[in-house]
């Protein structure tokens, strides 16, 4: 394509993925949420039309192309688990072997790969998990770490403005600096670290109402795993 059309066409291109990365960000609440007995189709229906509401809300028109094209496809972990950071349901999968590649993970490498804080959360110290306890996302790799107890799979985002699901079995805290968690089931938590200061929900399993500033609703009841627990045996399924 001639060159000033194909500069047109990447900043284009660019302008839309920021955009996204906006409109995606961790900053609001779950409102919409797909029906998860719906088909993939629907559910995906119904993603295109959330967005592009939002791009109009915004006054943002002549998007549907390119999201419908498949970019905002780069964006959405499935459409059974909506757009919002808190959307994302339950595990899906309870037998006996839905924890196999997570227990595994842990095993390898135990509880603490990133010490850190805020900054660089996710930027360094990530290893590739698979095998995930839904049966929508299965069969696919996400960048996870662990931190003091805590596992962390990082769905959407980079760095310091990502958000994901945590695995949080022995902990009654979360860092002060993990602004939005909420419980799924079974120690399963959603969690969001956005980059611009906004206030999001803090609510701890087996709680109604949320957490302290610090992350901690009961420190004197709060058991950590062993750190850096090292078994011969272990990794993620591929």
């Amino acid at each position: 394509m001639p060159g000033c059309f194909k500069t047109r066409f990447t900043h284009g291109v660019i302008g839309l993925v920021i955009t996204l990365t906006w409109l995606l960000a961790a900053t609001g609440t779950a409102a919409g949420q797909a029906g998860t007995n719906d088909t993939e189709a629907t559910q995906w229906e119904r993603i295109y039309e959330r967005v592009e509401k939002r791009f109009e809300q915004r006054g943002i028109t002549n998007t549907e192309k390119s999201i419908e094209g498949g970019l905002l496809r780069q964006f959405i972990v499935h459409p059974a688990f909506g757009i919002d950071w808190d959307e994302v349901p339950p595990p899906t999968l309870t037998n006996s072997s839905a924890m196999a590649a997570v227990n595994a993970f842990i095993a390898t490498n135990g509880w603490n790969t990133y010490t850190g804080g805020f900054f660089g959360f996710f930027d360094k110290n990530t290893k590739s998990i698979r095998g995930l306890p839904w049966k929508e996302i299965r069969d696919r790799d996400f960048p996870a770490l662990t931190h003091n107890g805590i596992l962390y799979v990082m769905f959407r985002g980079f760095d310091y403005n990502a958000n994901g699901v945590a695995y949080n079995p022995g902990t009654n805290a979360f860092p002060g600096w993990v602004r939005g968690f909420k419980p799924l089931k079974n120690h399963w938590y959603v969690w969001a670290l956005p980059r611009e200061p906004t206030t999001l929900p803090q609510v701890y399993e087996g709680s109604q109402k949320g957490g302290e500033p610090n992350g901690t609703t009961n420190p004197s009841q709060a058991v950590h795993p062993e750190t850096n627990r090292t078994p011969a045996a272990g990794g993620s399924s591929h």
